[in-house]
């Protein structure tokens, strides 16, 4: 029997792709983290805190494979 699983999983190659774009949001996440230390959380900006997040989320995809949509 054929056993349809609607909650496939990204191939292996789309979430390495994935987790190499994110880099770069992770990188920033990972400085705003050290400025929060060093100068506070005033000099950060709202759109840097979103751009890190949605790194924090590619990497999310990328280690399980969930589709979001």
């Amino acid at each position: 029997m054929n056993n349809i699983n609607n909650t496939a999983k990204l191939p292996p190659t789309i979430r390495l792709i994935v987790a190499l774009a994110a880099v770069p949001s992770l990188l920033l996440a990972v400085m705003i983290v050290i400025s929060a230390f060093d100068q506070g959380i005033t000099s950060i900006g709202a759109f840097e805190v979103l751009y890190s997040l949605v790194g924090v989320l590619a990497l999310y995809i990328a280690i399980t494979g969930k589709r979001l949509f």
